[in-house]
Order: C-alpha cells, then structure tokens, then sequence
C-alpha cells in the first residue's frame, strides 16, 4: 500500500497537513505560554508589592513612634509617655536607656535589678549606627511568640542622649504573609539577610536556617535575586514540587519577602490548552485524510485500470501483441499510448535481440571449440618446454663444474709458476755459491803454490845448511842434525802442499762441472717457467670462456624458464578463454531460449 502513487501522495498531504497544524498549535501554545509566563511575574510581582507595602507600613508606623518619645524620654519622668506608646502601638513593652547605663520601662516588671541597657543589642546598634534599627525576630520569654525590637537613637546637640525601643510581636507581619496563596500549593515567607525564616505559615520553621526547607535557597541568592527585581521569578524544588520564586526587600529592614508559585498549578491552563490543542490537531488530521483519500481515489481509478492491463500483460508470458487502450485525452491516456509506443519498439528489439543470440551462440560454440584445440597444443608445448628446461638445467650444472675445474687448474698452475720461480731463485743462488766456491779454490791454489815456493826454499837453506855444517866438521855436528830435520820438514811440506793442491785442482774442476750443470739446471729452470707460463695463459682462457659459457648457458636457462612461465600463463589464459567460451555457450544458450519465451509479431 505504502509503495503505490496514491498512497505515497497521501502520506505526503497527511504530512504537510499535519506538519503545518503542528506548526500553528506550537506557535500558539508559545504565543500563550509567553503570555502566560507574564502574566506569572506581573502577578507574582503584584502581590510583592502589596505585601511589601503593608509590610514597610507596619515597619515604618512603629519605628515613627517609637521615635515620637524623643523628647519625652528626656523629661524627669517618661514613664507615662512610654505607656501611652505601647498601648497605642500594640507593643510588649516600651523602654529607654541611657548613655549612664539607667533605663526606664512602660512596664518595669521582670526587670533585673542590674539591667544595663548599653549591653543589649537593641541599645548598641542605634548607638553605633545613629540610625533606627529593626533588631531580628526572636522568641519572647515571657509568651513565647516571636517578636521584634524597634529602637530609635536620641541626638541632642550631636550627642547621644538615650536610645528608645519598644517590643512588638510580629502576629500581624506572620498573618500577612500566610496569606499569600495564589495557588493551594503557593505560599509567602519573610527571610532575613542571616537565612532564617522570620514569617512562614508553618510556625515550627519560624527563626530556623531557610536551607533546612530549601537547600539550594542560601542567603547570597536571595540577595542577588533581590538586587535584580525586574528579571523575573526562578524555579527551587521544595518537598519535590518546583516553585517559582519571587523576591523583594522590605525597606528599612534586612527582610527579604519572598512568594513561592507552584508551577504546575501556575501552568495548570497551559496543560489543558496543549491537551486541547493535540485533541482538535489528531481531528483535523483525520478529516484531512478522509478527504485527500475521496479525492486520489477518483483522480487513480482510471490508473488502476491502466495497471490492470499492464499486469495482464506482463503475465502473459512475455506477449508482446498486446496493446493497452489508449482512448480519453488524459494522462492515464497519454501513458497508455507511450506504452503502446514501446511495447512496439520492444517487439523489433527482441526480433533483433531473437536473431543476434542465435549467431552468437553459433559464434560461441566455435571459439569454444578453437580454445579447446588451442589448449591441448599450448599445455603439450609446455610440457616440451618443461623437458628442455630440465635438459638445461643440467648443462647449466655440467658448464658450472667445467668453469669450476678450470678456476681450479688456474689456481694449481699459478701455484706451480710460484713455485719454479723460486727454485730458479734458488739455482741462481746456487750458481753464485759455486762460483765463490771456485775463486776461493783458486786462492788457495795460489796460497799452496806459496807455501810450496816456501818448501823449496827452505829445503835448499836446509841443504846448504848441511853442506856447511859438513864443513864445520864436529862442530857443526849438531847444526846438521836440525838442518837434516828442517830439511825433511821441508820436504813432507812439500809433499803436502802437492797433495793439498792435487785436492784442491780436483774440487775445482767438479767445482766448475757442479757450476755447469748448475747454470744448465737454471737454463731448464726457465724454460720451465716459460712453459708454465703458457700453460697458466691457456688455463686462464678455458677458464674465462667456460664462465662466459657458464653466465651464456644460465642467461639460455633462465629465458628457457621465462619462456616456460609465458607458456604456462598462455596455457592458463586459454583454459581461462576455454572456460569463458564455455560460458558464453551457454549464456549465449540462455539468452536464445530466454528471447524464445517473448512472442513478438
């Protein structure tokens, strides 16, 4: 119901009617509770005021006169005066005190003997002021009400004379103020600036704290609400009901009244009135309703016929020959006529839409079959690619061992090169050994050869030597005998010298054959070092080119690996395109049969 034109129009009539009497029901209860609020704080100010006025009245005729004795309090005898006062007044009891510390009273019963009236509040605050003062309430001892003391400072000549006072109760201040009611539940109070109640209907809570009955009332809010008389009440809560409060001060007093206005009977009216209003905006919605509905009912009757005919139609099984009646020249005709339009044009489009969704599902049944061709042959060309990856992989590893036993053959021709280097070193040193060896076998060939010269010299000293000691005859006996011994020192020297020489000849010629094949073991040293050499050059270059046919044979494997990556993606995108061709078959099925169920002219 709610998803029809009908229902929606109504719904939105429903609601702009509601929302404006909603409207002008809040706008008049604001209106009126404005008013109303008003009318609240001129009343509550009202009654302040006349209460207010009696009570300065009360205040002012007993302070005018109390202050009417200032001259007879200054006589010999006051007494009749102060009497004539407090029965005029209604007071207690009317006394003075002196400055010399001697009071008079209208009624002295009760009185100490040792009164001293500079002592008692009542005298000391007119003294120290100069001005009359209204003392605070308290209980009377003698009748147990409460009153109040009035005193008034007596000047002469600028100084103090006497101070006059008089006692009152405050029945009549206590009966004004409970009279205040403006509702059942409403009442009035009289406070003062030290927050104890002075007048309140409920005598019990006279002279007690006014926070015990309202915590939230504390003397600085009373004072500041009283300071700002025309801004209007403000709400405390007393025993759970919310009063609106209004406060004045009492002139020449430190009193504060107070009205307290139930709200909820205040705005009793404004209840009742809003009530009222809600009752008569829930009738005007409803015959609002009943209206609007009578007049969409007939404006949708001939829509609801259009709709029928286009349910018939679309239940028929996809019939698009069927036509709506487009007699009449209203919208609903107007519709029926568009509809006509497109169930004609709709008629040639599924005639297309019925020859295009055979073709295609002939199209899709051939590239179906071409992509399972092309499947079968890309996953056997993988599998090919696969076994000439695997074929690489182990020439990359049997490159890799060759390029590694060439590094190696390297390493041991380098180390073969070092090591003839230094044993050409060593022949070197060899060679050079020997040849010392064979200039110092020279030397001592010359130094035998010396000591050979030396031999023969003495050898001939020693023959000459026996010749001439043959000579001596027996003298020279003795000198023959060591002649014969040098002499055949002489010749062993010789022979030694012979045979050290022979030696030395003999070491020397193998000196000079050791040092020939010496220097032919250096010649062939360095022919050695030549051919390592060669052979290190040639390792060096097999072993250069087996790594550039090692990185050649890994670049081969890693583009026969990417080649075998594509060929795998390849071989998933056609299973991918042979799925989607399957698909397309049987959408292309689908929609052939779909098309089939419309009957189209």
């Amino acid at each position: 119901m709610r998803s029809s034109i009908r229902a929606r129009i109504l719904l939105a009539s429903l609601a702009i009617v509601s929302i404006a009497l909603t409207f002008n029901t809040a706008l008049n209860y604001k209106i009126a509770s404005d008013f109303n609020r008003d009318s609240i704080h001129a009343n509550l100010d009202a009654i302040l005021a006349g209460h207010e006025a009696g009570i300065e009245d009360w205040v002012r005729t007993r302070t005018q006169m109390i202050a009417s004795l200032g001259t007879a309090v200054l006589s010999d005898d006051p007494g009749p005066a102060l009497r004539q006062v407090a029965a005029a007044g209604g007071f207690t009891n009317v006394f003075v005190g002196y400055p010399s510390k001697i009071a008079r009273f209208a009624d002295p019963s009760h009185v100490p003997a040792d009164f001293d009236p500079t002592e008692r509040p009542w005298y000391r605050d007119p003294a120290r002021t100069g001005r009359p003062v209204v003392t605070s309430p308290y209980i009377n001892a003698g009748t147990g009400e409460p009153v109040v003391a009035f005193a008034v400072p007596i000047f002469h000549a600028g100084e103090l004379k006497a101070v006059v006072a008089g006692i009152v109760a405050i029945d009549t201040v206590v009966a004004n103020i409970s009279a205040i009611h403006p509702t059942p539940a409403s009442f009035g109070m009289l406070v003062n600036r030290s927050g104890n109640i002075v007048a309140y209907g409920d005598r019990k809570r006279m002279l007690r704290p006014l926070t015990e009955l309202v915590p939230t009332l504390t003397t600085e809010r009373l004072v500041a609400a009283a300071a700002r008389e025309n801004t209007g009440p403000f709400r405390a809560t007393i025993a759970g009901r919310s009063k609106l409060f209004a406060v004045r001060t009492v002139p020449g007093t430190d009193w504060l009244a107070l009205v307290a206005l139930d709200e909820s009977e205040a705005t009793a009216g404004m209840h009742s009135l809003l009530m009222a209003s809600i009752v008569a905006l829930a009738v005007l919605v409803a015959i609002a309703a009943a209206i609007i509905g009578a007049v969409t009912r007939i404006a949708f009757r001939r829509l609801s016929v259009v709709r029928d005919a286009m349910e018939s139609i679309g239940s028929g099984a996809g019939d698009l020959t069927q036509r709506l009646p487009d007699k009449g020249i209203d919208e609903v005709a107007q519709i029926a006529k568009s509809f006509n339009v497109f169930v004609g044009k709709l008629n040639d489009v599924m005639r297309r839409v019925c020859d295009t969704s055979e073709s295609v599902r002939h199209a899709a049944v051939e590239i179906a079959t071409g992509n399972h061709d092309l499947s079968r042959r890309t996953e056997s060309a993988a599998a090919s690619l696969q076994q000439t990856a695997a074929s690489m992989e182990q020439i990359t590893a049997t490159v890799t061992q060759s390029a590694d036993a060439a590094r190696q053959a390297t390493g041991t021709s380098t180390a073969a090169m070092e090591a003839a280097s230094r044993g050409g070193t060593v022949i070197a040193e060899v060679v050079s050994t020997m040849v010392e060896i064979e200039m110092a076998s020279g030397k001592m060939r010359e130094i035998i050869t010396v000591i050979d010269g030396i031999a023969f010299q003495t050898n001939i000293l020693a023959l000459n030597a026996a010749v001439e000691a043959a000579r001596a005859g027996e003298g020279g006996r003795g000198f023959a005998v060591v002649a014969g011994e040098v002499r055949s020192l002489a010749q062993r020297s010789a022979q030694a010298a012979k045979e050290i020489k022979t030696l030395i000849d003999s070491n020397v010629s193998r000196v000079s054959s050791g040092a020939g094949l010496v220097r032919t073991a250096g010649s062939t040293m360095d022919e050695i070092m030549g051919s390592v050499s060669n052979v290190m050059t040639i390792v060096d270059e097999i072993a250069n080119a087996a790594d550039e046919q090692s990185r050649g044979v890994v670049e081969v494997n890693r583009a026969v690996t990417h080649l075998d990556e594509m060929v795998q993606q390849n071989a998933a995108l056609v299973e991918e395109s042979a799925a989607a061709a399957s698909a397309l078959q049987g959408q292309a099925t689908e929609l052939a049969n779909t098309v089939g169920q419309f009957r189209i002219e």
